[in-house]
């Protein structure tokens, strides 16, 4: 397993495995008009990307928080101006790359990062998604609390539940 900085030329590929993960488990919740633009993201920090056998098999980003999804519950639970915190997005992992902890490994990396910067980390994750919500309080992180966004690309309202990191 290598986990190693997202490149641009790696894009394409993520986006054509988050087709995968999207068909297998509903992530995203709301398929984006433009997988690469959001994969990409406008607040991204850093991203990596995660080899089994020299095959992009999984996909983590750390971002700034957007202004648009930047939850006040985040930097009331650590104590923190929204300045110091960076948010864990876009993790996945090929269907049939799991079990072998690639997602663990590719969160390290982005905790390792964060701790480099001095930035407290949080996420949202939609509250249907059971496994990602187990998968996040097993490494110790804690609910803040709920937000609702807007209907997206499919017309319906996303449910998401806020965590930052034990």
């Amino acid at each position: 397993m290598l986990i190693r900085p997202r490149l641009d030329d790696d894009l394409e590929i993520c986006a054509r495995l988050l087709r995968t993960v999207y068909t297998s488990d509903g992530y995203p919740a709301n398929w984006p008009k433009d997988p690469i633009s959001w994969l990409a993201g406008r607040r991204t920090l850093a991203a990596w990307v995660g080899e089994v056998d020299g095959e992009l098999t999984g996909h983590v980003s750390l971002t700034e928080p957007d202004p648009a999804r930047a939850w006040p519950q985040w930097a009331e639970a650590l104590a923190l101006p929204l300045e110091r915190l960076a948010v864990i997005r876009r993790l996945f992992v090929a269907p049939q790359s799991r079990r072998r902890g690639l997602a663990t490994t590719l969160v390290e990396r982005a905790e390792c990062e964060a701790s480099n910067r001095e930035l407290a980390l949080v996420l949202d994750v939609a509250e249907h998604n059971h496994a990602t919500i187990r998968f996040w309080k097993h490494r110790g992180w804690r609910e803040v609390g709920q937000a609702t966004l807007p209907p997206g690309d499919e017309g319906r309202p996303l449910r998401l539940l806020l965590l930052v990191a034990g």
